[in-house]
């Protein structure tokens, strides 16, 4: 088949859609098939899909989301004579009419429209915009992938969808290596964080609850001496401005780290207390397995995704209520044996995670979407 890939999404390899799209393609990479990959990228993507001679790179000019892709984009797609084509993010150009699969990691902008697009009325159009794209797109689709079950049960119970054209594909964490992370240096200590310290990756969005996280740390530090807490996400520095705590949150040994690479991250976790997660919302909840595969025990809301990926290896808490994040934090800190237990869970449960499976399986909607939209042609 000559599959075409939207990644327009994936910019930096650390998003969630830029690692799902990378990693992706480099199973596909790996299986040697006789696909021919179109991959489609925009101008800011910083990294490459050309793995092998299979793989041809468009870097197309349209925003996603924007007006131009709906009338531009289709056009693009059938220059490319495709047989397939598979949008990773959960829009489609809805004038394309070849087979298509299409992927949504969560309907966050139908559950919670005030967490995007600005105050007011420019967040009203653009919430109205993107859940009536996101839901006519979804039935353009020949299938819908989903990455959790979650997500699947919150498409049927809010959206049109037909159950049998959904699917649930998990993606994979094995992409990192654990092994990597624990010959780095002492990365905590030369980032000026001293143990015992916590880990939290937020994008600092509302449902991501970073300041229960903060709340609870505060509560926490008073009971396990030295504490600190260590904030990873690219607009951590705005977000302590905003606050108007920035010194203030320093004096607190608290840290905000703003973007750091996979390996200053792996750094971070393998040598980290615990990875505070009490978010609201998850899709897919990348960061609690990135957490796992470092050995760090994971504390997290009991919400969403995050039971399907944490299984019985996470600690789980009222991400409501600070005084239930911070009993967590005391306990793993108190107890070596949880501490060690959760570890070692947490291993073991992200290494059921794997690309390739999920290379298999997407592979498979492909086969089965082709099908489908033939027959409904016929």
């Amino acid at each position: 088949m000559r599959i075409g890939v939207d990644a327009r999404a994936a910019v930096r390899v650390t998003d969630g859609i830029g690692r799902y799209a990378l990693e992706l393609l480099r199973a596909y990479s790996r299986r040697g098939d006789d696909h021919e990959y179109i991959v489609l990228k925009n101008t800011q993507t910083r990294f490459s899909f050309a793995f092998d001679p299979r793989f041809h790179e468009v870097t197309v000019p349209y925003d996603r989301f924007g007006i131009r892709e709906q009338f531009r984009l289709p056009d693009l797609l059938r220059g490319q004579r495709l047989d397939l084509f598979h949008s990773l993010h959960s829009t489609l150009p809805l004038a394309y009419r070849g087979a298509s699969v299409m992927t949504v990691h969560d309907i966050l902008p139908l559950l919670m429209p005030w967490s995007f697009g600005g105050n007011g009325l420019r967040n009203a159009v653009a919430s109205t915009y993107l859940t009536t794209l996101v839901r006519r797109s979804a039935n353009r689709a020949a299938m819908v992938i989903v990455d959790s079950e979650h997500t699947r049960q919150d498409m049927l119970a809010h959206m049109t969808v037909d159950a049998g054209r959904i699917r649930r594909v998990y993606l994979g964490i094995d992409h990192l290596d654990s092994q990597a992370a624990r010959r780095q240096p002492d990365i905590p200590e030369s980032g000026g964080i001293k143990s015992p310290y916590l880990v939290t990756v937020t994008n600092f969005k509302p449902h991501k609850n970073t300041e229960t996280v903060i709340q609870a740390f505060r509560l926490a530090k008073e009971r396990v001496p030295g504490l600190a807490l260590a904030v990873v996400g690219d607009d951590s520095r705005k977000f302590a401005r905003e606050l108007g705590q920035k010194d203030r949150l320093l004096s607190e040994n608290i840290h905000m780290l703003g973007f750091v690479d996979d390996d200053r991250l792996g750094g971070l976790l393998a040598s980290a207390e615990a990875f505070v997660f009490p978010s609201l919302y998850e899709g897919f909840g990348f960061p609690i397995l990135e957490a796992m595969v470092q050995g760090a025990p994971v504390i997290s809301s009991a919400v969403a995704s995050l039971p399907e990926l944490g299984g019985d290896a996470v600690l789980y808490v009222d991400p409501h209520n600070p005084a239930s994040v911070a009993d967590a934090i005391v306990r793993i800190c108190c107890d070596p044996t949880l501490h060690n237990d959760l570890r070692e869970r947490g291993r073991q449960q992200a290494g059921k995670f794997q690309w390739q499976g999920t290379a298999l399986q997407t592979l498979g909607v492909y086969e089965e979407s082709v099908r489908r939209h033939r027959g409904d042609r016929s």
